[in-house]
């Protein structure tokens, strides 16, 4: 698959999931292929997947989604160190550390997870969001950059001048 999308000289791959059916060791060595290609050719890729540490390992720029909208969007090191919406850091706070000694509360999320058919009304994340108000229910949170380059949709940053209570 990977020679068929590279032999018509591509800028950009579009990759869904490329390596979640793969054993551990075929991952690695897929990944690395993948990252040796984005250089020798300058590609771009759209790469998407649940698996967070695949993700941080390959990609620069990242869109975290919730029921199919962009919550976050930031650069790699800035989402991993410094994520701002409450989806993104219950998400980050789920990735196993191999460090026993290296002691994490996990953000559990509670409530209903909503139907994508029947979304709720307002933000998409409200049902299960620990900082949820009365506006959240209602209003759709538009993104807004809280630092430079990064983005986050959360009435929570418009409510306190980009930062969170």
């Amino acid at each position: 698959v990977i020679a068929r999308a590279l032999i018509l000289d591509p800028q950009f791959i579009f990759c869904d999931e490329p390596v979640s059916a793969l054993d551990v060791s075929v991952r690695a060595q897929v990944l690395n292929l993948m990252k040796d290609l984005q250089k020798e050719f300058n590609l771009t890729y759209m790469f998407i997947s649940h698996d967070l540490s695949v993700v941080r390992f390959l990609c620069d720029r990242i869109a975290v989604m919730y029921l199919g909208r962009i919550v976050e969007l930031a650069d790699k090191e800035e989402l991993y160190n410094n994520a701002k919406h409450p989806y993104t850091e219950a998400l980050m706070s789920a990735i196993p550390v191999p460090d026993v000694d290296v002691k994490r509360i996990p953000v559990l999320l509670e409530g209903d997870i909503p139907s994508p058919y029947n979304p709720p009304s307002g933000c998409l994340f409200h049902t299960r969001c620990r900082y949820a108000t009365e506006r959240c229910k209602t209003e759709v949170p538009q993104m807004m950059e809280v630092c430079p380059g990064h983005q986050v949709a959360c009435h929570l940053f418009a409510e306190n001048g980009g930062g969170k209570v």
